[in-house]
């Protein structure tokens, strides 16, 4: 009799002491979840989404792509020369194109076709052509809707008969010295071609084919003949500037590249809707 109380004691004694166990387990787990891939569902650790979001908001291959389909390669029978200025001079001047040819790259503003580019493209070609990326069917007809020679840049329109996708102009008076960016168009006749580098200057002012320009964006990302009139954007894909000129002693380039601050450009858009 007496061995059954010890032993139904004993049993009653190990249950009590799995249930402390089992609580203490249960509280020690709700109180510090595991984290990483073994985090509960529902519950990622928070650090983890952060670090996330600043990768992919400063990607620059995301950036490219939220900008690349609405950059236009643009073609056209030659007015008058770019430049007066011999092969070989140092100073800086506009890489429109190679001698002979006339093209430039542009960036789509507005669903209905409206392209922004630079003055010195628009004004020196006649039968203007756009092509579209993804779209190998051939270039569209397009037309000069507004001129500004004093900030060199224009606005073209084609007519394609549906919606085409467009940039985002950002805010070029935030830019800092050493501020990432990348340069999208079509140097030498190679669409779509992109390049990397960092602000140089945000301030400079420089004589390019006999005229000052101020206050240009000043960059070492690649630019090169054909580049004129495409987009310099920031990390976040937005357009800070509009590719403009280079400075070469050979008229190929070494590492100094000009954009018009897209500020200046949004002061031009706003006129030509007033009109």
């Amino acid at each position: 009799m007496t061995n059954s109380i010890i032993k139904l004691f004993l049993f009653f004694l190990l249950v009590v002491l799995a249930l402390v166990q089992v609580t203490l387990l249960l509280g020690y787990y709700l109180a510090y979840p595991k984290t990483g891939t073994e985090a509960v569902a529902g519950r990622p650790e928070p650090a983890a989404i952060q670090v996330s979001a600043i990768l992919t908001a400063n990607d620059p291959g995301v950036a490219v792509a939220r900008v690349r389909t609405a950059v236009v390669y643009i073609t056209g029978h030659p007015i008058t020369a770019t430049s007066s200025l011999p092969p070989g001079v140092g100073i800086a001047f506009t890489p429109t194109s190679l001698p002979g040819d006339k093209m430039g790259s542009g960036m789509i503003i507005d669903p209905a076709g409206y392209i922004l580019t630079n003055y010195h493209v628009a004004s020196v070609m006649t039968d203007i052509r756009i092509s579209l990326f993804g779209h190998p069917e051939g270039a569209y007809a397009a037309e000069v809707i507004a001129l500004d020679a004093q900030n060199d840049l224009a606005v073209i329109k084609v007519n394609t008969g549906f919606p085409l996708p467009v940039v985002t102009l950002g805010n070029s008076d935030t830019l800092e010295i050493a501020d990432e960016v990348l340069a999208v168009g079509c140097p030498f006749s190679l669409e779509q071609s992109v390049s990397h580098g960092i602000i140089s200057d945000t301030k400079r002012t420089v004589n390019i084919e006999g005229r000052d320009y101020v206050d240009l964006i000043q960059t070492d990302a690649s630019v090169n003949s054909g580049n004129s009139g495409g987009p310099l954007i920031n990390t976040a894909g937005e357009v800070i500037g509009v590719n403009v000129a280079i400075f070469a002693p050979n008229r190929v380039y070494c590492g100094v590249g000009f954009a018009i601050p897209v500020n200046r450009a949004k002061l031009f858009l706003m006129k030509i809707n007033k009109q």
